[in-house]
This record gives structure tokens, sequence and C-alpha cells, in this order.
């Protein structure tokens, strides 16, 4: 029998993964990560001892930077339904789109895509003319 001593959930958009950390009757502590996509009714799941766990770690941490090197973060950016909700927290607020670009690390269009995902109006951001008032000469 397995024991389960913690669970993390981790939710994208089409799948979802199920990171639990498992004491067997052995005494033998291992990670299982269960995977659920959307559409599909089977999960797939994979059982890693934890000697072999630093290496596979390490495999995933050098394969994720060469995927940011060769793809630029912004065309595969995916903000999380939290990290959207700051996002929309913080323009409510009163921040500028330009200041989001730079707290997120973003394009605009994505801030304004979440923005308009969540219902939200962008006002146009002209710059505002001064009124000259011309005095009459007496």
């Amino acid at each position: 029998m397995e024991n389960i001593l913690k669970t993390i959930l981790l939710e994208y958009e089409k799948s979802q993964f199920i990171l639990d950390l498992v004491e067997h009757d052995s005494g033998a502590t291992f990670v299982s990560i269960t995977q659920n996509i959307q559409g599909i009714e089977t999960s797939q799941k994979l059982k890693i001892n934890p000697s072999v766990l630093t290496d596979i770690l390490f495999v995933l941490q050098e394969y994720n930077e060469e995927i940011h090197k060769s793809f630029p973060s912004d065309r595969h950016a995916y903000f999380s339904e939290e990290k959207q909700n700051k996002v929309v927290a913080r323009f409510l607020k009163g921040v500028s789109i330009e200041d989001l670009l730079l707290q997120f690390d973003c394009s605009k269009q994505i801030i304004e895509q979440i923005l308009y995902n969540k219902g939200i109006e962008i006002p146009q951001q002209d710059k505002v003319k001064k009124y000259y008032h011309r005095r009459k000469k007496k």
C-alpha cells in the first residue's frame, strides 16, 4: 500500500498535473506525477525513484534554458489565472499598461488581451492637449 505524504495540483489550459510525494510500505519514498488531459479520459502516470530525481531535474532545467534561448518569452507567455487576476487588479488600481509591461515582462498585446478577456475596457491613452487661451489686447 502507498501513503501519500504531500500533493500539489498544477492546472493549465488543456491539462492538469498531480504531483504526489508517496511513501511505500517498504519505507521507500518516491515522486508520482499524473497528467490528465481534457477531452481524453485516460491519465498518464509516472513514478520517479528519488535517487534519479536530481539528475532528471538537472536535465529538465537545461532543456528549459535551451527552450527560452530559442523562443522569445513573449511568444509563448502563459499567464495563470492568478497572474491574470494580478494584472487586472493592478490595472484597476491605476497602474498604466506600460508599467504592467515592465512588471510582468511581456508584450503590450498580451496585457491588452488579458484585460479584454476579463471584460475591461482600455481607454485611449492619447496625450491631452493643453488649452491655449489667447489674451485679447485692450
